[in-house]
This record gives structure tokens, sequence and C-alpha cells, in this order.
């Protein structure tokens, strides 16, 4: 089903628009107690690890070319840009500071763009539980929501709102609210034109919550998405995918979707994800029925077109879209499987991890576990293996079921660990994260590929602390593909308690983006 500018969309669909060289992409639609909904495949399997032919499209295109914003010259090391959140609060009351910064290159690490000190503000003891929990506090507390950086690594766009802080709002100039560019080195800081009206992070109930704080940018960098709300097809307020020039700040709605009554009644979003697939399809999901099913379409940056997804289904199960490489590179997703988890967690399945080639798809792990791949695994084009995080003991080498980085060679399946990450005690769900001694997290970002092309370093942030210099907090981290050459990029001081409930937290947490030197 093909629908032009304005017209709504099902869930049923022929065609998908859009086909050209690739890089990693895998959507998976799920909701879990810790992050929300992060990619948009569902597959249902039964059976062990096994091969399934699909007949799915294979839609993705490798990012390359020039900012269009005279950035800085790219550098054999590539970009990092991070939002580093400080929250002191003291009898109640809260004073809260934020930084972007950016390393790039060899360079050192600059100070992009700072926002306060703001407050003191009534924090009802966030600052403090975050702060316990591990966890990056924007976009929940603070102006930072959304960030990307340009596909050759020159510059990095950002949006500051604190609409739709959960406490503090407000605290931010309304003038300085809006979206920005700024060069990789920290130089040519301009605006680009208002923030969204639409929140980049939003509660949906007790343990489930809604998070989408990257930016997508086409191949050329030239221009990227994000979702903001403006006229549906009858001119009512709704939410709808745009897209900004990086050079002019000129944007434009290509959607014209009515509101989702049940999404808004459930607190879900109407509209999520909008990902540039090639030079002018972009991908989104929508909301299509409770408790938490996405449809997922695409519409053309061009001519506003909508079409549909197709959906395939495998032997036993039930897939919905699929995004796989032309030209035989592996796409990697994580996908609830029936059964009873070994850790088990109301409401959730165990997670494998998939990956998909062609018209394939393979199940590479059956660790029958509720936090396998809770991050966004990937494959890397450079070793030729899948890389995930999980809290199982397949080697014998993780008895206390910590959350470590594994690799696998999808068709030899050669599966080794990468990580020796001690949090003490057996954990029930380590990939969850949460306080200690609960376990800890690892992420590799929420879109692209975190791996240095030239160096193979893999970038992740996380909460553990494996050189003694995280106690309580999260930090980024660079790794070798064998495990060897870890460092610790930050050094921030986490969360430290003090006396009579009083609080000091200094951490890292989304949005955080890299992207490889070309």
């Amino acid at each position: 089903m093909t629908q032009g500018r304005g017209g709504s969309a099902g869930t049923n669909a022929p065609t998908a628009s859009g086909v050209g060289h690739l890089t990693q992409f895998l959507v998976q639609s799920r909701w879990n107690a810790s992050i929300g909904l992060q990619r948009g495949l569902e597959v249902k399997l039964t059976g062990i690890c096994g091969r399934y032919t699909l007949t799915g499209v294979l839609l993705a295109l490798a990012a390359c070319g020039d900012d269009g914003g005279g950035g800085s010259p790219a550098s054999d090391v590539g970009t990092l840009a991070y939002v580093v959140t400080s929250c002191r609060e003291v009898a109640g009351e809260a004073t809260l500071q934020q930084e972007l910064r950016i390393l790039h290159g060899k360079g050192e690490t600059v100070t992009a763009m700072a926002v306060g000190p703001s407050g003191p503000f009534v924090s009802y003891g966030l600052c403090a539980w975050f702060g316990r929990d591990r966890w990056g506090f924007a976009p929940v507390l603070g102006a930072f929501q959304r960030l990307g950086v340009t596909p050759d690594g020159t510059g990095v766009v950002f949006e500051l709102t604190d609409e739709f802080a959960l406490v503090g709002r407000d605290l931010l100039p309304t003038a300085q609210r809006g979206m920005y560019y700024v060069r990789a080195d920290g130089s040519g800081l301009r605006p680009l034109g208002p923030a969204s009206r639409f929140p980049a992070f939003q509660p949906v109930q007790i343990g489930k919550q809604f998070s989408d704080t990257t930016l997508s940018f086409d191949p050329r960098g030239r221009q990227f998405t994000y979702v903001d709300r403006g006229p549906d097809e009858a001119g009512d307020d709704a939410p709808q995918v745009f897209v900004q020039r990086l050079t002019t700040g000129a944007r434009r709605p290509l959607t014209r979707l009515p509101r989702v009554a049940a999404a808004e009644a459930s607190n879900h979003p109407d509209i999520a994800i909008p990902y540039f697939i090639d030079a002018r399809t972009i991908l989104f999901a929508r909301f299509t029925a409770l408790p938490d099913q996405y449809g997922f379409l695409t519409v053309d940056a061009v001519d506003a077109q909508i079409r549909d997804l197709p959906t395939v289904a495998p032997p036993g199960g039930t897939l919905i879209p699929v995004f796989q490489i032309v030209g035989g590179q592996w796409q990697v997703s994580s996908a609830g499987v029936p059964g009873e988890a070994l850790n088990p967690l109301p409401g959730a399945s165990p997670q494998e991890v998939f990956a998909t080639e062609g018209t394939n798809v393979l199940q590479l792990t059956n660790f029958r576990r509720v936090d396998t791949d809770d991050a966004f695994g990937f494959f890397s084009p450079r070793d030729g293996r899948v890389y995930f995080p999980a809290s199982a003991d397949p080697l014998g080498t993780n008895p206390s079921h910590d959350c470590q980085m594994f690799s696998m060679e999808p068709l030899t399946r050669d599966l080794r660990q990468v990580t020796v990450f001690h949090e003490g005690g057996d954990h029930w769900a380590a990939c969850l994260g949460g306080r200690r001694p609960n376990g800890c997290r690892m992420d590799f970002g929420h879109r692209g590929l975190p791996q240095n092309s030239v160096t193979g370093s893999i970038y992740f942030s996380s909460q553990c602390d494996p050189l003694g210099l995280n106690p309580n907090g999260t930090q980024l981290f660079a790794i070798q593909p064998d495990g060897t050459g870890l460092r610790q990029l930050t050094n921030l001081r986490g969360f430290v308690q003090g006396e009579d409930r009083n609080a000091e937290v200094e951490t890292v947490g989304a949005p955080w983006a890299y992207v490889s030197p070309r």
C-alpha cells in the first residue's frame, strides 16, 4: 500500500522504498524494564539455533560524505560526542549543570557547550535516585535531549530544551532552546532553529520508558531527521517526521499523519525512531495497537511518499520487518523467543541474538536469558564478527553472570568472551543494570557502528568498574576486539552520598554518539 503526503498508513504493505550501500541497522520493537522502545524488529521463533529462509527487504546505507557545515578536517581516530550531567542535591533541592564534550581525533576533549549551573530547584530526590542506579540523566533532567555526529565526524548537532524535564523544568531561558550545530573541534557554534515540541524521553509506566535521543543524518550529512509536532491531514497538531537542513536550518514535515488516540491514552509515542536508511528514505515506527505494538513505514525525504514495509514469517514464528544488507553484510538484532527464561522477568521472554544476510536469518545464541543483547549488538565488517552483551556463561568463564561483551563469527559459531568484568555475586539479570550489587550494563549507542574502522577499537558506555576508576557511575570505554587495550575514556565522579541524604552525581549517559574515520 503506497500513499502520498497526508495519507494515513496501514500495517500491511508489499513494498518498501530505498536500496543501497549499507551500514549496520536493525530496529527491534520491544519494551524492556530498563530501556523502553529500542528497535523495530520482533521475532518469535521456536526451537534451538537454526537457519531460516526469509523474503525480507534489505534497507540501509553506509554514511559518507561531508557534513555540509564547513566542519573540522576528518580525523584518523574518529569523533566521540557525549553529555556530562552534574547534579548536587542538598535538603531536597538540586543544582544542575550539563556539558557537551567532544573527543575528536588525537586532540584533547573539548567542552563545546555548557548549560548552568541552574537552580536550586525542588528535585524530589531524583538526583540521588538516578545516581544510585547509575543512570545518565539526560534527557530526564536538564536541557540536552537529542544528539548526532555528522557522517564524516566533522560536526555535531544537538538539541537544547528542558520543556519535558521530569523536574527542574523551565530553568533554561526560552531563547536558548533549539537545535544547534558545532564543529568537532568545539568551534563554529551556531543555532539551526527551534527545538522539537515532542519529547525525546517519556515514562510509559513503572519500569517502562521510551527514549529516542539520536539524530539520524542522510549519508552525505546534509540533513537530519527527528520527530516534532505539526499539522496532520485535518490541520490538527500531531507528531510528525521532520527533516532539517544542516547548512540553512530550514526544516519541514514529511508526514501529515493523524494522532493515534490509543498511543496517547497509554502514554506511548505515536511516531518513533525516524532513521535515514539511504540518501532519501527515512524509516520510522508508528503505534498500531495496545499494549505496545508498532508497525514500520518509510517516507521519501524528497516527495514525502509514505510506504508500509512488508512482513515475512519464517517457519514456526512471526517476523515483523527485517532489514538486511545488499551485498552480503550481516545485520544483527536481538529478539524474543518462546519459552521460560533461566532468569525470568515478569512479562519478558528470553532474548536471543540473530544475524541476517541476504534472505537468511541465523539464530546465534540459545542462552535463554532475558537480558541478552540489551544494548544494540552489531556486526563488524572489519572483523567479520558479531559483538553483543550477555550475562550468560557459555564458556565457563562467567560463573557470576556479570554482563560481558561477547563476539561470534556467524557461520562458524566461533564464540569468544571479550571482557572479564566482575561486580561480585551471582547476578540475576546483570545486563539490565542498576545499583550495586545488581549488575552493570553496557551500551553500544543507539545507532550506527561503534567501532573505529582503522584501529578496531570498540566504544561503549558501561556502569561496570573493570579498572577501579568507576566505583558508582557510568563511563565511556574503548576496547580492542580481542579484549586487550581496555581504556576508560571518561573520569567522572559518579554517585557520592553525603550526610543528611545529600548527594553529588557526575555521570555520562544518553545521548552519546561515535563516528569512525572514513
